[in-house]
């Protein structure tokens, strides 16, 4: 069996259309004013033809105003209070002249105290206020002007009219400010919630510009230590270079040119072998230690970067046992740190390349471009290297990451072995791409050194 609804939903559901059909609840209120209104114009006794007309008129315009009430709420209270003056100055009449039929007050008077809610609940409290004025006014000349109050013993009923009018227009104000009171709150929390809520934002997107400003700092402080790092190592390397390199090479020549000497002379004695085979042990170590002193220098900046990436990566290629085609497309030259990251990256993985692929040729692919560099070294050979996640191989990786870049690298069976990394490219630090995660070599031991390419 359905539930029946309780008076508390009744209310509710009714509450609820009023609220959200507007129109039909105003006109529903104007129909029921004229509903009551019409059997009053048969109470007051015959009349002509055309005084009826006028007084449906009138009941009719009073109606009306009700339903422009939400719109016009001011005008349509002035056209109901000029109605009104007009029946309390014609429709009451207490002397022996007879009042007019059309201006007889009826129960679409109440017509007056629905606009007085509706200027209260609707408009500033100092027109509310100059509007009660005027209702206040117009009951107390409607009540001086109303027969029963010159009569004999009359104070009963004046008091009874005055509590009455006074009550029911006191009692319309007060509810329509009451309206009014809590739109007025509503609206000002509204306005402190959409206050509240810019003020969050604003102090979000402060601390947004406030962590991109410290993130692009930071990048530019790694960035420049980088390249700081970078022209140190450059710098050491033109110190061996000029300095020990070239001592050590002069000792080699004395030495060569001792040991000639020696060889040349004749009628030596007999331990001449012997310092011939010392001097020779020293020329040894000292071609030797310049040999490893060149490799060295070389292994910090190598000479042949001077000459651009594209050079010094095809330098590299032609040292290696495969052959390995290098394509270079870099719109502008990048910062030397980065062109070193990318040489011996390069170098890794081609030595990876080399002693474990098994492969019969090889590609390094070199795009700058949007301030990145990106580079891609394949080759043919069968793969099958351990794929560790969001590494590449573990000295490119480091590499890179010290440029705020990336490497990446795969080499699993029946996929073509690939390794790509990538680093900001601009002399001025710009951001890095998204490299995609590849690897090709087993990351158990490190690979050995990389066989530098002879000094030009």
């Amino acid at each position: 069996m359905p539930e029946l609804p309780t008076l508390k939903n009744v209310r509710v559901n009714v509450v609820g259309w009023l609220r959200a059909h507007t129109c039909q609840a105003d006109g529903l209120l104007a129909a029921a004013l004229l509903a009551l209104s019409a059997p009053q114009a048969l109470w007051f006794g015959a009349a002509s033809g055309p005084t009826r007309a006028a007084f449906a008129v009138v009941t009719v315009v009073l109606a009306a105003t009700v339903l422009v009430r939400r719109r016009y709420p001011v005008a349509a209270f002035g056209v109901a209070a000029a109605i009104e003056a007009a029946q309390v100055t014609f429709g009451m009449q207490y002397a022996e002249a007879a009042p007019a039929f059309a201006l007889r007050s009826t129960d679409a008077d109440f017509a007056i105290l629905v606009l007085l809610y509706t200027v209260a609940a609707h408009r500033p409290r100092r027109v509310s206020i100059t509007v009660l004025m005027v209702c206040l006014l117009g009951s107390a000349v409607a009540i001086t002007r109303w027969p029963p109050a010159h009569g004999a013993h009359a104070g009963d009923e004046v008091l009874r009219a005055a509590a009455w009018l006074g009550g029911v227009t006191l009692a319309a104000w007060v509810l329509g400010d009451s309206v009014a009171y809590r739109y007025q709150r509503t609206r000002y929390a509204v306005i402190e919630a959409r206050a509240a809520q810019m003020e969050a934002e604003r102090d979000a997107q402060e601390r947004i510009a406030a962590a991109a400003e410290r993130a692009r700092e930071l990048q530019e402080r790694r960035a420049a230590a980088v390249d700081q790092s970078a022209a140190r190592l450059r710098r050491i390397e033109r110190d061996l270079h000029d300095g020990t390199q070239v001592r050590l090479a002069a000792l080699a020549m004395m030495l060569g040119e001792i040991k000639e000497n020696l060889q040349l002379a004749k009628g030596a004695a007999d331990d001449d072998g012997h310092v011939r085979m010392l001097v020779s042990a020293a020329h040894r170590n000292a071609k030797e230690m310049l040999a490893e002193l060149r490799d060295l220098a070389r292994g910090i900046h190598p000479p042949v970067l001077d000459r651009g990436l594209a050079a010094a990566l095809g330098s590299l290629a032609d040292t290696v046992a495969l052959p390995v085609e290098v394509d270079v497309r870099a719109c502008e030259r990048p910062s030397a740190a980065v062109e070193a990251i990318a040489y011996f990256c390069a170098a890794e993985l081609l030595a990876n390349m080399t002693k474990h692929s098994g492969a019969s040729r090889g590609a390094i692919s070199v795009i700058g471009s949007g301030g990145k560099v990106l580079m891609n070294v394949t080759d043919d050979g069968g793969g099958g290297a351990w794929l560790a996640p969001a590494a590449g191989s573990p000295g490119s990786a480091n590499a890179c990451r010290r440029s705020t870049g990336t490497s990446a690298s795969t080499a699993r069976p029946a996929v073509r072995p690939a390794s790509r990394s990538s680093c900001p490219g601009g002399r001025d630090g710009a951001p890095p791409a998204h490299r995609d995660r590849r690897g090709r070599r087993d990351h158990a031991r490190r690979p050995d050194p990389d066989p530098h390419p002879a000094r030009p």
